[in-house]
């Protein structure tokens, strides 16, 4: 009886290890490998929105929930970049300062060091966790998990310097670039070739657009533009299809837990979905074996 329960615990062991290997392994593989081969992708990416994963433990965008994100195994994680005074680029989802750290003001006007010494909040309590720079979060992000960078900056020189701090920490194949202008694409695919863009449409005409551009595998859309027989026609042809749950369908999910169930009866062609609750995303797929 010993032996066999010895026996167990060493078989739980081994499974946990090699669940701990698979994860690590599929979260490291990059975005090139997952659209080379360009053939349907059946599973549902689950992106973490400002990295929050649903349980609320932890400030928007701090170092300490993206690492609590990817721990909890989230695909992607949706940041927002913004600039200070001097040019540091930072990870911050609003313009001003003032609704998740105890300061007030405008990011921008704010130098590195005046940031530094701002404390985020979560819940309406000042925290230990302070604003980290998009250098710090690609660090702690590399091999692990997936990044799309909202960035909320227009000038050449900032997205230059963007794209220079992820080539230097050769983050390339991990990372996502929004862009909401479909004007900006060939000018951000000569800047960065081998980062993958997340194009924004808004109608039939833009997706159309967007498909004359071979390297783009990622169309993000909206409710304005889904169309089943499009969508399903973008999916077998190996396209990612992005669209948010946020609103109304979290919404749903965190009052009456019936969101995602909503939201896929009404958006069954998708396989990226950005949400504040990924986890309890992560659970409804695994239930409904919409993900494997």
């Amino acid at each position: 009886m010993v032996k066999n329960n010895n026996f167990c615990v060493s078989l739980f062991v081994c499974l946990i290890l090699f669940g701990h290997t698979f994860t690590a392994c599929s979260s490291s593989k990059s975005l090139l490998e997952l659209t080379q081969s360009k053939k349907p992708y059946r599973n549902i990416m689950v992106v973490a929105h400002r990295a929050n994963i649903g349980d609320d433990v932890y400030p928007e965008n701090s170092l300490k929930t993206i690492d609590h994100c990817i721990a909890a195994g989230a695909d992607v994680l949706e940041l927002d970049i913004r600039e200070t005074k001097d040019k540091q680029l930072v990870i911050l989802h609003d313009k001003t300062v003032n609704r998740t750290t105890n300061g007030q003001g405008n990011v921008a006007e704010l130098t590195w060091d005046e940031l530094q010494k701002l404390r985020l909040k979560h819940q309406h309590v000042i925290t230990e966790y302070t604003v980290p720079t998009l250098d710090e979060v690609l660090k702690l992000a590399k091999g692990r998990v997936f990044l799309d960078l909202d960035i909320k900056l227009e000038s050449e020189d900032s997205y230059k310097r963007i794209v220079d701090l992820i080539q230097k920490n050769k983050m390339e194949e991990q990372v996502l670039l929004f862009l909401y202008d479909k004007a900006a694409i060939e000018r951000m695919h000569r800047l960065a070739p081998k980062i993958a863009i997340l194009a924004r449409v808004y109608n039939s005409e833009d997706i159309e657009f967007v498909k004359k551009y071979p390297f783009i595998r990622f169309i993000h859309i909206d409710e304005k533009c889904y169309d089943a027989e499009l969508m399903q026609g973008l999916l077998a042809d190996g396209y990612f299809v992005w669209m948010n749950s946020l609103g109304k369908f979290d919404q749903m999910e965190r009052t009456q837990q019936n969101g995602f169930d909503a939201f896929f009866k009404q958006f069954q062609q998708v396989n990226m979905v950005q949400t504040d609750y990924g986890q309890q995303l992560k659970d409804y797929l695994r239930k409904t074996s919409r993900s494997n």
